[in-house]
């Protein structure tokens, strides 16, 4: 029994729905049964309003509120094959049960005679597209709910708002001053014949247009809450943000996201603030992907530790999964400038979500959600400076407790929130506060410093290195504290960067250090006409677009000229050391090949659990070998176990070799 129409247009005639209802006598509920609307709907209407049902076709949404006690109502439908029907239905049982064949475009019912008019699917089916036609039915359909609704009384509509019906309905009442208050009808969502495409009710309350006034709209997530809105356009784009929510969890339960391979990811929003509060990171088995199978857990991370490699990588990630020991891992992360009281109320505001994106035999199977974290912390993070610079944009210093208690001080630039610019580990003596100068975020750091203990080593070298990119200044100070004959010229085109060095991160200045604020291309250019000489030209600066693939250095900084100059300053003998950053292997490719063609000498270090590079160029023949790098490495840590602000090894030479890549 094929009872799907061949085109849209036609849920607006007579004719199918008479066809419809011929072939069809059972009950047929659109968008919910009365179960999944009641606690919304009746919250609405009351026993003693006066209630139009409009289409009511043969739902059995009229017999269950009166049931309830809701008998002033009347329902109406312009098939008379579906009005006969549910006449003989029920004019036994029920005789107070009123249908009456009408059409809702044109009424013939008196002005102000009803102080409700239930819609549910019936816009839906007179507005399929957004043609002048569909357009000119629900303008008179409109009308005339307009026309017979008393002063106070509420149009309810239930409707899957697509984006054509969602902006007429909006324009139209808001242009007569009514009341539009927005509802998600989340218990069809949990009904087990949900297919995917949320529900709304759109009620709408007849009031006195006031010349000026903003129209009143208010979206209504969960039946308790009402946001005040500015405007059509923002309600607009809440209903979009849900339907493509909604879609995406369902998706999610039944294993069917399309741009899946094992992993997926999704921000939760503040309702209050609209400012991301949860990043969820769904990660999957690649081998189980049966819904009705796999086995789910959400695991929190703790507050400010989002960014460690076993929550932030793939890898890391998918061994957090495997050891957790199910097919799908929900990682959740919360965000700094968002307040979480505990680890219950975290587990409390996502505990619906993590049954929508639960894949769907988690629920047959009627198991709990399974909450996980590290020792049930929920993690500190305290934000102890925010400001905006001119080059990077908004940013903040926070201090945030990691494994063991250790303290962390970081800065993050909002623009790139999930990459930490610069880290200092934060040590207690007598009450005071001090810098740990022997830890470091990555090893591009130490890595850095042992192409520069290449010139170090050697006995007639006082090294003079220019260094492209202060930040934090970590680098800076590692290589004043480990080679005592150093002296570096840092180049930083953010003077609040460098105050940042100075005030929060222990930036050591003496003699042997100065920092110039400046662009580092021009400096370049500069530099090569003034004739100067540098042992070590060290790239250590930050691509400002996130979207680009390449985190570091800027393409600018590998263009011909630029490394040329690089190449004269450097001279035969000198070294050329970058911290490489790329997630885009067609442009980690193109800068490979681009720096493999200036320099003879081009070699690879690797970062265990990351994906900078460290690498090391030179005009000469002179290779780096891993005898070169290893005896470097024992000469580099010689020199920091000897300094009392390091006191320790920095590179582990043991892997040092392991981490000597091939270009």
């Amino acid at each position: 029994m094929n009872l799907v129409p061949e085109k849209n247009s036609d849920f607006s005639t007579t004719e199918y729905w008479d066809s419809f209802f011929t072939k069809r006598k059972t009950t047929f509920e659109w968008y919910g049964n009365y179960d999944n609307l009641k606690r919304l709907l009746t919250k609405y209407i009351s026993a003693k309003d006066i209630i139009l049902m409009s289409g009511c076709g043969n739902s059995d949404l009229s017999l269950n509120l009166y049931s309830d006690g809701f008998i002033n109502m009347t329902s109406v439908d312009n098939s008379e094959v579906v009005i006969a029907n549910m006449n003989n239905k029920h004019k036994t049982k029920y005789p107070g049960l009123v249908y009456e064949v009408e059409d809702i475009l044109n009424t013939k019912y008196a002005d102000e005679r009803f102080s409700a008019v239930i819609d549910k699917g019936t816009l839906d089916a007179l507005m399929p597209d957004g043609e002048v036609e569909s357009l000119t039915r629900a303008m008179k359909m409109f009308n005339e709910i307009k026309r017979i609704l008393k002063f106070g009384g509420r149009y309810i509509c239930v409707s899957l708002l697509q984006y054509h019906i969602a902006q007429f309905i909006f324009s139209y009442f808001s242009e007569n001053g009514w009341i539009i208050r927005v509802c998600q009808c989340t218990e069809v969502e949990d009904s087990p014949d949900f297919n995917g495409q949320p529900v709304f009710m759109v009620v709408c309350t007849k009031v006195n247009k006031i010349p000026g006034a903003n129209p009143v709209l208010e979206w209504n997530p969960d039946g308790l809450t009402n946001e005040r809105l500015d405007s059509i356009n923002d309600l607009l784009e809440i209903v979009i943000d849900t339907q493509k929510s909604v879609s995406m969890c369902f998706d999610l339960t039944k294993c069917q996201m399309e741009d899946m391979s094992n992993n997926y990811r999704f921000e939760i929003n503040c309702s209050q603030t609209k400012k991301p509060r949860y990043t969820i990171m769904i990660v999957e088995s690649p081998t189980e992907k049966n819904p009705n199978k796999m086995t789910f857990a959400a695991f929190i991370v703790p507050h400010g530790r989002e960014h460690e490699w076993l929550f932030s990588s793939e890898e890391g990630q998918d061994i957090l999964r495997r050891n957790c020991n199910v097919d799908r891992l929900a990682i959740i992360s919360m965000h700094r400038g968002q307040i979480y009281k505990d680890l219950k109320q975290v587990q409390q505001e996502l505990s619906r979500l993590m049954l929508k994106i639960a894949p769907q035999g988690v629920i047959k199977r009627g198991e709990t959600i399974l909450f996980l974290s590290l020792e049930q912390q929920l993690g500190e993070r305290k934000i102890i400076m925010e400001n905006k610079s001119e080059h990077s944009g908004n940013f903040v210093i926070e201090e945030v407790v990691g494994q063991n208690n250790e303290t962390f001080r970081r800065l993050v630039f909002l623009n790139m929130p999930h990459i930490i610019q610069s880290e200092t580990k934060l040590l207690t003596e007598n009450d005071k506060i001090k810098i740990d100068y022997s830890h470091f975020l990555s090893d591009y750091i130490p890595y850095l410093g042992l192409g520069v203990g290449i010139i170090a080593n050697q006995l007639d070298k006082v090294p003079k290195i220019l260094l492209i990119g202060l930040g934090g200044g970590i680098l800076t100070n590692l290589l004043l504290n480990a080679y005592e004959n150093a002296t570096i010229l840092a180049l930083e085109i953010d003077p609040i960067v460098y105050e940042i060095a100075k005030k929060a991160f222990g930036l050591i200045e003496n003699s042997r250090l100065e920092v110039e604020i400046c662009d580092g291309l021009e400096y370049l250019c500069n530099a090569v006409k003034n004739n100067e000489k540098y042992d070590v030209v060290i790239y250590d600066v930050d691509v400002k677009d996130p979207t680009l693939g390449l985190s570091g250095p800027p393409k600018a900084f590998l263009k011909q000229d630029v490394l040329n100059n690089v190449k004269s300053l450097i001279g035969e003998d000198g070294l050329f050391l970058l911290n490489f950053v790329c997630r885009a292997s067609d442009v980690k490719n193109e800068i490979l090949n681009v720096l493999k063609n200036n320099f003879k000498q081009l070699t690879s270090l690797k970062i265990p659990e990351d994906i900078n590079r460290v690498l090391l160029a030179r005009n000469s023949d002179k290779t780096f070998d891993a005898d070169l790098l290893e005896q470097t490495a024992a000469y580099m840590n010689n020199c920091t176990k000897s300094n009392p602000l390091i006191a320790c090894d920095v590179i582990d030479i043991s892997a040092l070799k392991e981490n000597i890549e091939d270009i």
